[in-house]
C-alpha cells in the first residue's frame, strides 16, 4: 500500500494524509460535479430552471455543463498519469479490494454513522466505508461519463442506446447525489468524522485520529517513518 511520503515534512501532533495531488484531483471532481449537477437540474425541470440565471441562463448553462463534463472527465484522469499518480492507483485498486476488517466495518459503520461508538477492526488509509462511497463515486461517475457521451453525440449512436442513455445518466446521477447528502454530513457535521475534512484541505490529520480510525494503515506509516 502506498503511504505517506518519506521527504513529508513533519507537522507535529499531525499525520499526512492526502498529498497535494490527491488534494487537487478531489476539488476539480468536487467543483465539476457541482457545476455539472446545478447546469443538468436546471436543462432538465422547469422547477430547477431560476438556478441557471447564476451561470448567465439556458444557453450559457448548456455550453458551461458540456465544458465542465470535460474537466471532469480529463482533469481527473490526467492525475493518475502526472500528480502523484501512485496514490491515484492505490486508491483505485482498493475501492475494489476488501477485506474481513473492511466487512465488519461496514457492518458497524451505521451505529457510528448516527453517533454511536461503533467497535471495528484496525482499518487501512481506506476504511470498509470509504471504500463503499468509492466505489459508488467511480461507477456513478463511469455511467454519467458513458451515457453523458452517447447523449453528446446521439448521431453516432442507435436510437434505442440513445433512448437508454437518459435514464441511465439520470439514475447515476441520483446515485451519486445519494452519496454526496452522506458524505456532505460526514465531513461538514458529523462530531468525530468531521476532522477528517482537514486532510482535504492541508493534508494532514491529527494523529488520534488517523489511530483510532485508520490504526493498520497509521501503523505503516510510521513503521516507514523509521
Amino acid at each position: 500500500m502506498a503511504v505517506q511520503k518519506p521527504n513529508s515534512p513533519r507537522v507535529p501532533g499531525k499525520i499526512l494524509r492526502f498529498t497535494k495531488g490527491e488534494r487537487l484531483s478531489h476539488w476539480v471532481h468536487v467543483v465539476s460535479f457541482f457545476v455539472l449537477l446545478l447546469t443538468g437540474w436546471g436543462i432538465l425541470s422547469e422547477f430547477f430552471r431560476p438556478t441557471l440565471m447564476i451561470f448567465g441562463g439556458v444557453d450559457v448553462s448548456r455550453i458551461l455543463h458540456r465544458v465542465f463534463a470535460v474537466i471532469f472527465v480529463v482533469v481527473i484522469v490526467a492525475m493518475f498519469f502526472v500528480k502523484d499518480p501512485k496514490y491515484h492507483w492505490e486508491w483505485l485498486r482498493s475501492a475494489f479490494r476488501f477485506t474481513k476488517a473492511d466487512i465488519q466495518h461496514i457492518m458497524a459503520f451505521p451505529k457510528e454513522f448516527f453517533g454511536g461508538h461503533a467497535n471495528y477492526p484496525a482499518q487501512g488509509k481506506f476504511s470498509g466505508g470509504e471504500k463503499i462511497n468509492s466505489l459508488i463515486t467511480i461507477l456513478g461517475s463511469a455511467f454519467i461519463i458513458l451515457s453523458g457521451f452517447i447523449m453528446w453525440f446521439p448521431q453516432v449512436f442507435p436510437d434505442q442506446l440513445v433512448r437508454i442513455a437518459y435514464p441511465v445518466h439520470d439514475l447515476a446521477m441520483f446515485m451519486m447525489v445519494t452519496a454526496l447528502m452522506g458524505h456532505l454530513y460526514l465531513a461538514l457535521l458529523h462530531p468525530v468524522s468531521r476532522v477528517a475534512l482537514e486532510g482535504m484541505v492541508k493534508g494532514y490529520v491529527p494523529e488520534k485520529f488517523a489511530q483510532a480510525h485508520h490504526a493498520a494503515w497509521y501503523e505503516e506509516v510510521k513503521e516507514q517513518e523509521k
